[in-house]
């Protein structure tokens, strides 16, 4: 008796994706790629480096940040001179991204708000980690700030603007310039997939944003760790959050702990 042919299996049909999870206040900030933009980081640091820079041109030069120092340095060559110089290479380099990545001008201005909310939320792990470590280490781990000047110490706002400064161009350097740097380098170079390249340049960059702290400062492997630490997670947050949220945590950080070392 011939058998009779196995009729084909009906294809099973396909499971609909998986609604995404309700995160609660983080849902609206991890669907907002908008904050992550160039454009919408450079408006929404704008408070920040008017502070800053008003207070070097109007009050004193002398709260200038090493950051912003290193980065009139190493233009002087050019023939580039002055306060307003890093100014003009963080607008510069975020509005020439901006063009080069064709994002529309327009964004929602409830989008800053979202901002202000991450950098708050954000900045509290870094705040608790700088506890920890101090507490490991049992002393305190200080921040060089006002960097150019300590002896503006006592004067109250010298903290507040020279932390605008020391958080706005150490991301300029060590994150946007650097992070972004070896990202290329690990991708077209050694041939690693985006996720190993961001890891190979958060590891690296991290590494050499703490090494860039001993320089004039006593070496302390609490201190060396801390900003090692440190440096991952404001790579991290640069990578997948964005120069302008990464940026703002490092502000508010820096104020926040000069709060309380007493130093405001």
């Amino acid at each position: 008796m011939p058998k009779r042919p196995h009729a084909p299996k009906k294809p099973k049909p396909a499971r609909p994706p998986a609604a995404p999870k309700d995160l609660g206040v983080w849902s609206g900030i991890l669907r907002a790629p908008e904050a992550a933009r160039p454009w919408p980081s450079l408006v929404f640091l704008a408070p920040f480096l008017a502070l800053y820079t008003v207070g070097l041109l109007v009050l004193r030069p002398g709260w200038a940040a090493t950051a912003d120092l290193w980065l009139r340095r190493a233009m002087a060559p050019l023939g580039l001179t002055g306060e307003l110089v890093p100014v003009g290479i963080l607008v510069v380099v975020l509005l020439v991204w901006h063009l080069f990545r064709r994002d529309a001008w327009r964004f929602p201005p409830a989008l800053l708000g979202t901002m202000i909310i991450e950098t708050l939320l954000l900045a509290v792990p870094l705040i608790g980690l700088h506890g920890l470590f101090q507490a490991i280490a049992h002393s305190p781990i200080t921040l060089s700030i006002p960097a150019a000047a300590p002896e503006l110490d006592t004067d109250r706002l010298a903290p507040i603007v020279t932390s605008m400064g020391t958080g706005i161009y150490e991301e300029l350097i060590f994150r946007l310039m650097l992070v972004s740097l070896l990202i290329v380098l690990a991708r077209h170079f050694m041939g690693l997939q985006e996720d190993g390249a961001i890891v190979a340049a958060v590891l690296v960059a991290a590494g050499i944003f703490a090494g860039a702290h001993t320089i004039g400062n006593p070496f302390t492997w609490s201190a060396f760790l801390f900003r090692t630490a440190a440096g991952v997670y404001l790579s991290t947050l640069f990578a997948y959050r964005g120069f302008g949220v990464a940026a703002a945590v490092h502000c508010v950080f820096n104020v926040v702990i000069k709060v309380a070392a007493g130093g405001i």
